[in-house]
């Protein structure tokens, strides 16, 4: 085996005769995926130029036995190209080179990059693996480890079962009567730059509040490795839709007999007590048995939630780390910790609804810390959904009341418009981008609208009307509490832009048809922001 680094390999990658070759491997390969075909990786290294091109190969001008396409992650790591864009991540052989293949590779890497972790997650099923579990040689510095890769087999019939489940069968049915919903596979590169943005807003909107994770608001080359996937023919994109409104989406990247949950998938947090995403999963799976396409893939990794619901079958994928022996043992040693504060934690998870927010709380505890250790503009604080309506001062508006004066100029108000709140910046206050997100989606799954002070880019304040008899979302009360008026709260502001606030106030009370009186409700922590109201409206 040789080494390509940078140029040379991108050198490698013109000649014509060794991207047959590559090809015809490909098509040898008994555990070969659709992210280690030349469509992808070569897709993925032009785009993502930024990580160097680090090609192992036996290729000699005229014959490939081998081949494993790597790079170095934002971790140091050596990993496979496309890092957590090539759900499987593998060398290519045939099955009889196979373990002599990927043991000159592994001397290779310990000669060139002595220091480097080399890593792939995860190694598909029908990986032959089994030589590390045979010999003892390995246990010293290797490391590999199972995981279960759920599958939706795209039986039609089964499916449309699933569909017509009495639960699921009355969420469709009450969405219908909202409007038309319609099924739809996504066949152009015009339709699919049509709606593309849109799932982007989704996916990261719902990402961020669960994750703390929105890849495409800083990923800046996602977008186009995406698009790029589309015009190859290896993205399958689908939605559901309202009427006009997307209200669940996936894009994920297909082979030959499977679509893999990996790309994008979205639902809109508006229709969440309907469940449009495993609605369309399940009209997913039918299209696909339409179309002859046997699995989708639901990917190793978070198997329980939506995942066990939808798998119906599943195999074993592996993840494969290759390390010095001392690595190896603290790899060991923290991997056990791991397993057991988690079983411990899932323990504590199933006592109640509560538990939830302590969870919320634990993972995002390293990063609240460093926000509150930053001195900055002390906004609204609010701690998830459990103090957002206690210890408030109540007041009543009447139309009366409501100063008439209108946004100045540089300033606009959207209406449950969900890139705006993608706007927050966690770097002036006190409250993380995460809290800050799960809140508002939150609210949004139990109904209540929201309307954002903008001034360009900047969210400046979210204003919040709950209608009468809608839950206020306490988790204090499982059932949540609603009242017999309706009820507008800010739930964010920047103490900078206090002078237009009771301008937002009018102009969404002039907009919107509120039944008066409305319930203003600020809490204690809120000062500024109430005195300002005081001042400028007759309250």
């Amino acid at each position: 085996m040789k080494i390509f680094l940078g140029e040379k390999a991108n050198d490698l990658f013109k000649d014509e005769k060794f991207l047959e070759a590559w090809d015809r491997l490909l098509g040898l390969c008994p555990w070969a995926t659709v992210f280690q075909s030349k469509e992808f990786v070569l897709t993925w290294y032009t785009i993502y130029n930024k990580y160097t091109p680090i090609l192992l190969t036996d290729w000699d001008g005229y014959k490939l036995n081998g081949l494993f396409t790597l790079t170095i992650n934002n971790k140091g790591e050596i990993t496979a190209a496309g890092t957590n864009q090539a759900e499987y991540q593998v060398w290519l052989s045939t099955t009889e080179d196979s373990y002599f293949i990927l043991k000159s590779s592994l001397k290779l890497i310990k000669r060139v990059f002595p220091n480097k972790p080399f890593v792939l997650k995860y190694l598909p099923p029908r990986s032959p693996v089994e030589q590390f579990n045979k010999e003892s040689k390995w246990k010293k510095e290797v490391i590999l480890k199972t995981h279960l890769q759920p599958l939706m087999v795209s039986n039609e019939k089964l499916l449309a079962q699933e569909l017509k489940k009495k639960n699921r069968k009355e969420k469709v049915n009450r969405l219908k009567r909202k409007g038309s919903l319609n099924f739809a596979v996504i066949s152009t590169i015009d339709e699919f730059l049509k709606i593309f943005d849109d799932l982007i807003i989704q996916s990261d909107f719902r990402k961020g509040a669960m994750y703390d994770k929105v890849t495409f608001q800083y990923e800046i080359e996602r977008k186009d490795f995406l698009i790029r996937l589309f015009e190859l023919g290896l993205l399958h994109v689908s939605i559901l839709k309202l009427d006009d409104e997307i209200i669940a989406s996936n894009a994920g990247i297909a082979g030959k007999e499977m679509v893999h949950l990996q790309g994008i998938n979205s639902h809109s947090p508006f229709y969440a007590k309907y469940s449009p995403g495993i609605l369309h999963f399940l009209m997913l799976g039918i299209e696909l048995g339409k179309s002859g396409i046997e699995y989708f893939d639901l990917t190793p990794g978070g198997v329980k939630g939506y995942k066990e619901i939808l798998s119906n079958c599943s195999q074993v994928a592996y993840e494969f780390k290759y390390l010095s022996p001392i690595k190896v043992k603290k790899e060991l040693l923290n991997e056990a910790i791991k397993d057991k504060l988690k079983s411990l934690f899932e323990g504590l998870l199933k006592q109640n609804y509560q538990s939830f927010k302590i969870a919320q709380q634990f993972q995002n505890g390293k990063k609240k810390y460093n926000l509150l250790s930053k001195k900055g503009l002390k906004f609204f604080e609010f701690d998830g959904m459990n103090r957002v309506f206690s210890s408030r001062s109540k007041t009543y508006l009447t139309l009366s009341s409501i100063g008439k004066e209108g946004l100045q100029k540089g300033f606009k108000f959207s209406e449950n418009k969900m890139a705006d709140l993608l706007n927050f910046d966690e770097s002036l206050g006190i409250i993380t981008r995460k809290e800050f997100l799960f809140d508002c989606m939150k609210r949004i799954e139990l109904g209540h609208s929201f309307f954002c002070l903008m001034s360009g880019n900047s969210l400046c304040a979210v204003l919040w009307y709950i209608p009468t008899n809608v839950s206020l979302g306490e988790l204090s009360s499982p059932q949540g509490k609603s009242l017999n008026t309706g009820v507008m709260a800010f739930s964010y502001y920047q103490s900078q832009y206090l002078s237009v606030t009771h301008c937002l106030l009018y102009s969404v009370i002039k907009k919107v048809d509120v039944p008066f009186p409305v319930q203003l409700q600020l809490c204690s922590s809120q000062t500024k922001l109430k005195n300002h109201l005081k001042l400028r409206l007759n309250v």
